[in-house]
């Protein structure tokens, strides 16, 4: 019996290269959209056994708001992030922990279909376990260092850094330094550090690859 999966990832690209890729591995792709909304309005009716998710959705539901309402209503569905993000931290200052058994993958590592399809057999498994993400480079800064770093990449003045989280702007220029040295990023006369700090931020939820 072939496999029913579904797929939630909102560049079209991506979503169409990922169903003709499934498809072509004799996986029955029964939902394939860019909306949440769509795919809790058709789970009633085609229930696949698991999901593949991107993490990033846009504007409204993230892929962990739409992993969680499939779970209320379905707890064995097997649930696979697909993402660019080093972290869920990066999108949810708040995440705590995924569905059990959901399997993460970033996108920039992945090379062949093989393991996607890995990865949707661990998450329906019986004995299946979430992973235990990496905590290198961005993923292994605090909550405040990501709010911060963030701000950096969108432009921001440690002024207006300070004026945006309540802060004073000495507070903010220590976390700087924080997040620097754990970054591991040199400040001398060659290199601008704070242009270094938003490349690091923009590599992490891949929308920089050099």
């Amino acid at each position: 019996m072939k496999l029913r999966v579904g797929i939630c990832e909102d560049d079209p690209f991506t979503l169409a290269t990922l169903t003709a890729s499934l498809s072509f591995e004799q996986v029955e792709v029964v939902i394939s959209t860019a909306d949440p909304n769509e795919v809790l309005e058709q789970f009633g009716k085609l229930i696949p056994v698991a999901m593949l998710i991107d993490l990033h959705l846009g504007d409204g539901p993230t892929g962990l708001d739409l992993a969680r309402s499939i779970r209320a209503r379905h707890p064995e569905m097997g649930i696979v992030f697909l993402t660019s993000f080093e972290s869920p931290r990066l999108l949810d200052k708040h995440f705590s922990g995924f569905p059990t058994g959901s399997q993460y993958l970033n996108k920039k590592d992945i090379s062949s279909v093989q393991q996607i399809l890995h990865a949707i057999q661990k998450s329906i498994a019986a004995d299946r376990k979430s992973p235990q993400l990496g905590s290198q480079g961005v993923a292994k800064l605090t909550n405040r260092q990501i709010e911060v770093l963030k701000l950096i990449a969108d432009g921001y003045t440690n002024n207006e850094i300070a004026t945006r989280l309540g802060l004073n702007a000495k507070t903010v220029e220590g976390i700087n330094l924080r997040i620097a040295k754990s970054l591991n990023l040199a400040q001398n006369q060659n290199t601008n550090q704070r242009i270094q700090m938003a490349k690091a931020y923009l590599r992490s939820i891949g929308r920089l690859n050099d």
